[in-house]
């Protein structure tokens, strides 16, 4: 993984543990390593939908202050407007019947709005996406995320140079969790 990669996942990894000290680190070498402020604003913006809520108003607040200490506008000066796309068909069609607000949520706002973003790339939204996954130990969404990651374009190797990098931070089960789903979705693709 390139510097930079390395940078979106570690604090998509460290806003999920809500770990704030090595949050605070971790933006300011971002930005060293070329994330922009967009970019920083926009994977906390993806990554509270994996996380909780929390963690998003957490990190928001620790990125203002990083942003602060910069000397960096306090808003980042590109982001794209919110775009409704409640007409696009459902990718989880029929997900949650007992609690179909939240289906509308994950259909209408996570998937066809937030995945769809500019400011970050597929790509880049997968990494960090299998990233938040492994740190919460979430089977589930890692296997759907490391197969959804192939089909972005991150390789196997850099797959699972994310998990090793996460496990730095969230812990040896987390990653041998992640490593055992991530191989099992490598052997059927």
């Amino acid at each position: 993984l390139s510097a930079r990669d390395r940078s979106l996942v570690t604090v998509a990894g460290t806003q999920a543990l809500y770990a704030t000290n090595e949050l605070r680190l971790h933006i300011g070498r971002a930005l060293d390593n070329g994330v922009t402020q967009s970019e920083i604003a926009e994977l906390i913006g993806h990554v509270l939908w994996y996380s909780g809520f929390p963690t998003g108003v957490n990190a928001a607040r620790v990125a203002a202050e990083v942003f602060e200490e910069r000397g960096l506008p306090e808003s980042p000066p590109v982001s794209s407007p919110r775009e409704s796309r409640m007409d696009d068909p459902a990718l989880f069609p029929g997900a949650f019947p007992a609690t179909p607000y939240l289906a509308d949520l994950l259909n209408q706002v996570v998937y066809a709005e937030t995945w769809e973003r500019p400011e970050l790339s597929p790509r880049d939204r997968s990494l960090v996406t299998v990233a938040v996954g492994t740190a919460l130990y979430v089977s589930s969404e890692v296997r759907y995320h490391v197969g959804r990651a192939l089909d972005n374009g991150v390789t196997q190797e850099e797959i699972s140079e994310v998990i090793t990098h996460v496990t730095f931070y969230s812990g040896f089960p987390t990653g041998v969790n992640a490593a055992r789903v991530a191989a099992a979705v490598f052997e059927q693709r």
